[in-house]
C-alpha cells in the first residue's frame, strides 16, 4: 500500500509539470489565437526608428539542425523584442527557462541582451515579469522589478561580460512566484561552448531577489511565455543573434 501511494503521489508530481519544448521551431503566429510569436518595435521604451526580423530554421549556426535568428537594424537606443505565447496557464508558480544563444560581431554595438518568462492572469489582474538582462553599460545582470513604482531594472551582484561572437552558451534561468503575488528571482547557469562545441566555462549564480507582481494592463487576457530582446547601444546598427532549443517547464 505505501508503495502504490508514494508511486501515486510520483505520477501526480509528473503530470503537474508542463514543458514547452523547442518553441524556436514553431512556425505559429500570434495573430489574436493566444499563441504563437510576435514582435514589436520600440514597445519597450526607446527609439523605435529600427526594423527587426526573425526567420526559424537557422543552419548554421544551430545546435540540433535548426535554429531561429532575430535581427534588427535601426537607430541609437532602439531595440526589439520578439515572444512566444504557449497559453493560458494560471496555476503554474514555478518556472524554468532554458535555451541556447549565439552572437556575432554585431554585438559590439549591443547595450543589452534581455531574455523574459511572462504570466498573465486575468483572474486575478497580475502580471508576473520574470525579466533579465546582460547590461553591458554596467557588466551586471540586471532583474525587473515589475512592481517598483515605476516599474525598472535592478542591478544585481551577478556580472555579465559581453557574450563572445560565434559561439554557442547555454543558459537557464528558475523563477517562481507565491500566493501572495510575490515574484522569486532564483537562480542562473551559463555553459559557454568553444568553436569546436567543448565546455570551456560553466557557472550557477543566485540571484536572490524578489519584488512585488506588476498590475495585469486593462483587456490583457491570461497567458504565458517567453521573451527576448535586442537593445542598440549609443550607435546605429544591425544587430543579429539566434537561439535553439529554447524550452519553459512550468509546475
Amino acid at each position: 500500500m505505501k508503495y502504490l501511494l508514494v508511486c501515486a503521489m510520483l505520477l501526480s508530481c509528473a503530470w503537474a509539470q508542463t514543458k514547452y519544448s523547442n518553441i524556436d521551431d514553431s512556425t505559429l503566429v500570434d495573430n489574436g489565437s493566444g499563441t504563437g510569436w510576435g514582435s514589436c518595435v520600440g514597445c519597450a521604451g526607446g527609439n523605435n526608428n529600427a526594423v527587426i526580423a526573425s526567420s526559424p530554421f537557422q543552419n548554421p549556426p544551430s545546435v540540433d539542425g535548426g535554429s531561429r535568428d532575430f535581427y534588427i537594424n535601426g537607430a541609437a537606443y532602439s531595440n526589439g523584442l520578439w515572444w512566444y505565447k504557449v497559453g493560458a496557464n494560471n496555476n503554474a508558480s514555478s518556472f524554468s527557462f532554458d535555451f541556447w544563444l549565439n552572437v556575432n560581431n554585431s554585438i559590439q554595438y549591443a547595450q543589452a541582451s534581455e531574455f523574459d518568462v511572462f504570466q498573465f492572469n486575468n483572474v486575478s489582474g497580475v502580471q508576473y515579469m520574470f525579466g533579465t538582462q546582460c547590461d553591458y553599460a554596467s557588466g551586471t545582470w540586471d532583474v525587473w522589478n515589475a512592481g517598483g513604482s515605476p516599474a525598472a531594472w535592478v542591478h544585481t551582484a551577478i556580472p555579465c561580460a559581453r557574450f563572445a561572437q560565434n559561439v554557442w552558451y547555454h543558459i537557464t534561468e528558475t523563477f517562481h512566484r507565491d500566493s501572495s503575488n510575490n515574484e522569486y528571482y532564483d537562480n542562473l547557469t551559463i555553459a559557454q561552448y568553444n568553436r569546436q562545441h567543448r565546455l570551456v566555462s560553466l557557472h550557477t549564480y543566485a540571484f536572490n531577489e524578489v519584488f512585488p507582481a506588476g498590475t495585469l494592463p486593462q483587456g490583457w487576457g491570461s497567458n504565458m511565455g517567453v521573451q527576448f530582446q535586442m537593445d542598440i547601444g549609443a550607435t546605429g546598427a544591425s544587430m543579429q543573434q539566434w537561439v535553439d532549443q529554447v524550452s519553459l517547464t512550468v509546475q
